[in-house]
Order: structure tokens, then sequence, then C-alpha cells
């Protein structure tokens, strides 16, 4: 049984792993077990089904590659082939997929012991440390299946865990399949946002889980028989991560009282809005729980700034252009803090990819650009104005008690429409977290599913 696959030539033996020099061959690895295994998380969200690749090595499992992070990598395919080309190391998968890594690239992401704190997963490694032209002098495939790189300096060894570099791959196709799909919706997608029990996302993570994709997918979601306590919307927001803390307090009140300190606070209409977009950093989830809801009126409002941003960009490239390159000056008006920002309305990235939307109407401050500029800044944003208020373009739907609303506070737009507490009060409260929060969450989760996929594997 062969021990291991190579390519640029068996010049001798380096403990299990081949020698190699550039002379091109390739030879098969034969010695792959396979184990099947199936992640469900629910009817909707499918995670994997999942491929694992174990190698044995005389009869005995063959101890485990490190990996530069705390994460468990199942390998779906292996390596059959390696090539030491000029600037790079080619890999040749099982699947018939090539994964080009750069010599440099490969130096930098050494997880051994040496360059990386074994207790932290935080590099030490300086790039400063080695040459620019750093190669490798040897490359192969250990018996492990893992990729092993003896380096032109410092007698230095590198191996790599098979299924952390192709998690890792950066060809074009690799890095798209890991962008996050975020889809646009108005009110032709659906009359509310995706609903989820509230109970079942407090207590178990397979919900939890498949109502954070959903977040993190449409940017907006509601949850029922959330319980009607004070306290119960920091523990669903604690569900996801640390609780953002505001001029607003922790946790916070959104009703009708006398001497409001924002118009949130009163029994007016609210355009569509996002929160804070005053801050440096706005908060990237906002979380709505409603304990009561009596009055006459107050139906909340929902629109994908998103989806606002696309209709923009295709029925008036002018002002998209405007709304995305001039900043609009915002401000907290208050008698205790003075919070301002200045921002475009739509932010893009620098793939010109929107990211964020600021906007709200009662807290501009004086427009601040160039006299030449005033006019169509104007008309720009209320063309975006007008386009909010589409009926096609917003979910209008009334709160229960038990209800919460999340969503992406950088994205979607809330509102409500005007109120009175004749027939009883409305109550809801709020808080925010980042997305980072979100983020990292579904990380941990799809972590812990993929090491309980290997333990029910056996491996």
């Amino acid at each position: 049984m062969a021990d291991c696959a190579i390519c640029c030539g068996v010049t001798g033996t380096w403990g299990l792993l081949p020698v190699v020099s550039p002379a091109p061959v390739i030879a098969q690895v034969t010695n792959t077990s396979q184990f099947i295994v199936h992640v469900l998380v629910s009817e909707r969200f499918r995670l994997a089904e999942i491929t694992i690749h174990t190698v044995e090595n005389r009869g005995a499992m063959v101890e485990e590659v490190t990996t530069p992070d705390f994460d468990t990598y199942i390998a779906e395919q292996s390596i059959d082939a390696v090539e030491i080309c000029p600037g790079w190391v080619e890999l040749i998968w099982s699947d018939g997929q090539i994964s080009r890594f750069h010599h440099i690239w490969l130096r930098d992401n050494c997880p051994c012991a040496d360059c990386v704190h074994q207790g932290t997963k935080e590099q030490m490694f300086e790039l400063v440390a080695v040459p620019a032209d750093i190669h490798p002098l040897r490359a192969g495939v250990t018996a492990a299946g893992s990729l092993a790189v003896n380096w032109s300096s410092g007698d230095h060894t590198s191996e790599f865990e098979a299924a952390w570099l192709r998690a890792n791959c950066y060809r074009d196709q690799a890095r798209r399949d890991r962008v996050h799909q975020q889809i646009t919706w108005d009110a032709n997608t659906w009359s509310v946002p995706p609903t989820f029990d509230g109970l079942a996302v407090l207590a178990d993570d397979a919900a939890l889980y498949e109502w954070l994709i959903a977040l993190r997918t449409y940017g907006a979601t509601r949850l029922r028989n959330v319980p009607c306590t004070d306290i119960a919307i920091g523990d669903i927001a604690g569900r996801i991560g640390i609780v953002r803390e505001t001029n607003f307090g922790v946790l916070w009140d959104v009703w009708s009282e006398p001497n409001p300190v924002t118009n949130a606070n009163t029994a007016l209409p609210l355009p569509p809005h996002v929160d804070l977009p005053t801050r440096e950093y706005q908060p990237g989830l906002q979380f709505l729980h409603c304990l009561e809801n009596e009055a006459i009126g107050g139906d909340s409002i929902l629109v994908d700034g998103f989806r606002i941003a696309e209709l923009m960009r295709d029925e008036h490239p002018e002002h998209y252009l405007t709304l995305t390159t001039v900043p609009w000056s915002w401000a907290n008006r208050a008698t205790t803090t003075d919070y301002r920002w200045r921002s475009p309305l739509i932010v893009t990235n620098g793939d010109g990819v929107v990211t964020e939307v600021r906007v709200g109407n009662w807290l501009r401050a004086p427009l601040d650009v160039p006299f030449d500029d005033v006019e169509r800044v104007y008309a720009a944003y209320r063309v975006w104005f007008e386009m909010s208020y589409r009926p096609e373009l917003q979910l209008r739907f009334r709160f229960q008690p038990g209800d919460l609303i999340a969503f992406d506070n950088r994205r979607a737009l809330h509102g409500r429409s005007e109120f009175t507490d004749v027939g009883g009060r409305r109550h809801l409260r709020g808080c925010y977290t980042e997305r980072d929060e979100l983020h990292s969450r579904l990380r941990m989760l799809e972590r812990d599913m993929r090491r309980r996929a290997v333990a029910a594997a056996g491996i």
C-alpha cells in the first residue's frame, strides 16, 4: 500500500515523506478510506453531506496534523499530486481540482509550534524573519495525507493538513464560494419576515443556527413566542454574542413618554430609517421585542435598503453614483451627548458591492458639501425616500406581544405608522449587537457541527 503521493520525483527518504526534486511525475494516493456523514440541521437548512477521508498507517490511525486555528477540518478530497512551480506550489486533488499556493503564503501560514502559539493559535512568525524570495526545496504528501514543505531558509519544515488547505484555497471560484449569499426582498417576496419560534431559539442550537442563517441571508427575521419579560430580549441577543451599549443603555424601551429623548419615544410616525447613522460604527444588528400593543395604529414597517440600492442603481444610475460618493452629515441632537458622522448614504466596498446604508430623516445635520453639489445631493436623497415609500417595497405588519424582530441595522430600514395610546400602551424593548457577533456565532456553531460529525464517524 502506497504511503504517499508526490510530484517532482523521489530522490530520497524524509521520514515517511519522500524527498522530491523538480522532475515532474505523478503518483496516486491509494491508502485512503472514507466515511459518509450526513449533517442535517433542519428540513430548511442542510449543512452538508460530508465525505470524511481517513488515512491508516500500518493498521493504526496517523496522528492528527496541527492547524493554525481551533477549527476542525473534514477532508472531503485528498491530495493526489504536488508540483513545485516558480512562485507557488500546485496541488492536484482527488476530484481533479487544482489549487495553487504561493511560496510566501505557505511559509506565512506554517502552523507549527515555532510559528504559531499552540495555546492561543496566534502567529509568532514574522515575515521579515525570512528572505522575500523564500521557496521550497522539497514538497510532498505525507502518510497522513498532509502537505509537507522543506524551506530554503532556516532549515524549517511546514506541514499542512489537506482539508485546511482545501478550505483556504484562494483560486477565484473558491473565493466566490466562500461569499455568503445575501438575498434581497420586497413585499412581493413575503408579507412578514421569515419567522421562527423564540422558545426553540433560546433552547436549541439547531433552531438558533437556522434562524441566524436566515438573518444573515435576508437581513430581517421575526421570532414568535418570546417570553414577555424585560430581560428576554437580552437573552435572545445573548444567544448571538455581546450586547452593545449605546447612549440609550444596554436594553431600552420604545414607548410614548412625556419628555422623549428621541422621536422613537413619541407617538409620531417614523419614516423608514436605520438607527444611529450618527455613529462612526453604527450598530450592526437590532432587536425589537413587543411586550404590549393595545394602541390604535403603530403598524411596523420594514424595507430592504439593499433592494432600494439595487433599484436605484438600475433606474437612476446618476443618483446612485451621488449617494455612493458624496457624504451626508448625521447628528444625534441631545442635551447630554453630541454624536456626529459623515458618510455616503449608500456604502460600498472595494468591489462596488453595497455593504451598508445610512439613513435617518430626523438625524440629518445641515448638508455640508461643495456649493455645486447641493442640488444634486438633495435630488438623489429625494429619490431614495420616494422609493422607500413604494408600497411594493414595504412590509407592513402589526406587532403582537411575544413577537421579536431582529434585523441588520446597516441594511434593513424600519419605521412605523402614527399611533395613539387611547386603547392601551404600545411597549417595545430594544437592544443592539454587531454583525461580527452574528458571523462569529455561526462559525462556532458550524465548528461544533464538524467536530460532532468527526466524533460520530469515530475518527
